[in-house]
Order: structure tokens, then C-alpha cells, then sequence
């Protein structure tokens, strides 16, 4: 029975070496960075990403703070097969295009070959070199997800118009969450993921703009020397995480009213003017009309006069 045990467990280290360690490509690039493996036929495609992303991966270390990071591999699958091996291991939903694997300083790309025209590949390829940058600044600490999930989309710049309409429409509707409550899991159900993601960020965001630069660095001083999240949190920012939270949850009230008042107002001033000008329009054809209607008037009297 042992022996059993034994063999099973050397065959699932074996499958685990062969998936995530070692997949077998025919090709090897690297810079300073990356080191990218591909297969032979997709040379072009690595290379644009190499030399892309290489560009933008300054930008996100100058911003987020100069650390240590490994030189990260990119590992570009062929197809769409191959990379479905990975997120049935991953358990990531169906629509991921790539996948972190920080542990091992690894990002599983999808081929951009067979995506949509106008997917999002570098913000999302941004998204997940993201991860792995914050779990190199804090390799033995055990960051919560609303924490990682913020940070990450706060620096991938992942924002828009639609998103914050959304988190707008959420809150008006009470659908915010105990962010405390999803430290070390995910919601179940796919709506309060989105309200996750959505919260995630404001929550993160609105750490940014309470606190000054320098507290939090202080905060990733502590928690890069190996003290745990909430005791590195409090000496930082001088309250609990709890407490911090609990008044983000309450901020998105007042944010989400401020929200309907700005697009209100705005849309009000774009209103007016229009009206104004319709407004405009009409006196002037009216009066053209009244003057038509004078000339023909005048027309008729001098007609008769004439006679």
C-alpha cells in the first residue's frame, strides 16, 4: 500500500514537472526581464512581445517602487489546446488569456494569434506581471485578495468609464461587499466576482489617496521583511485593516452620490447650451418667417394701391 502511495505521489511530481516547469518548446529568448519560450513557428510573435512589454515593465517598477523582481518567463502556447492544459490545472475561468504562477515567476500566455482582434493582450499580460511583482516585494507574507486584486489593477490601469458606471450602479443597488469576509477565497457566484474586482480596486485606490507616499512604503518595508499584513498594515497607516475597511465600505456611498451629481451637472451643462442654441434657431426662423409674412403683406398692400 505504501509502495502504491509511493509511486502515485512520484507520478504526480513528474506531471507537475512536465506541465509547469519544463513545457517543450523548441525555442529560447531573453532580456534583462523575460526569458520567453515559444514554438519555432511563432519566432515573430515571442519577439514582439518580448520587445514590447520589455518597454513597458520600467514604467510599471518605476511607479510602483524599484525592488528586486526575478527575471520572469513567459511561456507562449501554440494553441488554444495547449493552453486550456494550463487552466484546467489553473482553475481559472474559460476566458483567461494568460495565467500567473508567481511561485515559479511564470506567466502562461495565450498565442495572440487566435484571439479577437481587439483584445486587451498587454494590459492583461500587464495584469498578471503585476502578481508577480508584488509576490517577489513580499515572498513569506500572505497578502488578502482585496489587497492583491487592487493593487494589481490599480497599476495595470485597468479603470474605465464602463467600470466605474458599473461599481456607480452596484452600490446604488447595495451590492457591496464585506471585503474581510473574501480574504483567502473568491465569491462563488460570477455577479459578486465583478462586485469584487470593482470594490477591490476602489478600496485600494481610496488607501492611496488617504495615505502619503511615504506611509506606504513604510507599509511595504514591513511586510518585504517578513511581518504579516494586518501588524505591517497598522504600524503603517496607524489603524487596522478592519477599521480601514470599514470605512472604504462606507466611502462608497458618498462616492457613488457624488458620481450621479458630477455626470448630472455635467450633463447639464452640455444640456443647456444645446438648448440655448435650439432656442436661437427657432427666434431666428420665426423671425424670418414674421418678416416673409410682412413682405408679403406689403406686397399684396402696394398691389392694391397700385390698382
Amino acid at each position: 500500500m505504501n509502495v502504491k502511495k509511493v509511486l502515485i505521489f512520484l507520478f504526480c511530481i513528474l506531471v507537475f514537472i512536465s506541465v509547469f516547469l519544463n513545457p517543450v518548446y523548441s525555442e529560447l529568448s531573453q532580456n534583462e526581464y523575460f526569458i520567453i519560450s515559444y514554438d519555432k513557428s511563432d519566432e515573430k510573435i515571442a519577439q514582439d512581445i518580448l520587445q514590447k512589454f520589455s518597454k513597458t515593465v520600467p514604467e510599471i517598477n518605476r511607479e510602483v517602487g524599484f525592488y528586486d523582481i526575478p527575471v520572469i518567463q513567459l511561456v507562449l502556447t501554440h494553441s488554444k489546446k495547449e493552453f486550456d492544459e494550463y487552466i484546467t490545472k489553473g482553475k481559472l475561468p474559460e476566458n483567461s488569456i494568460a495565467m500567473a504562477i508567481p511561485a515559479l515567476s511564470k506567466i502562461i500566455l495565450q498565442n495572440p494569434k487566435i484571439l479577437p482582434p481587439h483584445t486587451e493582450f498587454y494590459k492583461v499580460l500587464t495584469h498578471e506581471y503585476l502578481h508577480i511583482l508584488l509576490h517577489s516585494i513580499a515572498p513569506k507574507v500572505y497578502l488578502p485578495l482585496w489587497f492583491e486584486e487592487g493593487f494589481v489593477q490599480y497599476y495595470a490601469k485597468e479603470w474605465n468609464i464602463n467600470r466605474e458606471v458599473q461599481f456607480v450602479t452596484d452600490a446604488l443597488k447595495g451590492n457591496v461587499l464585506d471585503l474581510q469576509s473574501y480574504s483567502y477565497h473568491y465569491p462563488e457566484v460570477k455577479k459578486k466576482v465583478d462586485i469584487f474586482y470593482l470594490q477591490s480596486y476602489y478600496t485600494f485606490r481610496y488607501l492611496l489617496k488617504h495615505f502619503d507616499k511615504q506611509k506606504y512604503y513604510q507599509f511595504f518595508d514591513h511586510i518585504q521583511s517578513g511581518q504579516n499584513f494586518e501588524t505591517s498594515f497598522t504600524r503603517a497607516f496607524g489603524i487596522s485593516v478592519q477599521a480601514f475597511l470599514e470605512a472604504a465600505k462606507k466611502s462608497i456611498s458618498s462616492h457613488s452620490v457624488l458620481a450621479i451629481l458630477y455626470s448630472g451637472f455635467g450633463l447639464f451643462w452640455i444640456i443647456i447650451p444645446i438648448l440655448l442654441l435650439v432656442a436661437y434657431l427657432r427666434k431666428r426662423r420665426y423671425a424670418r418667417k414674421l418678416e416673409e409674412k410682412w413682405e408679403e403683406d406689403n406686397s399684396g398692400q402696394d398691389a392694391i394701391d397700385d390698382g
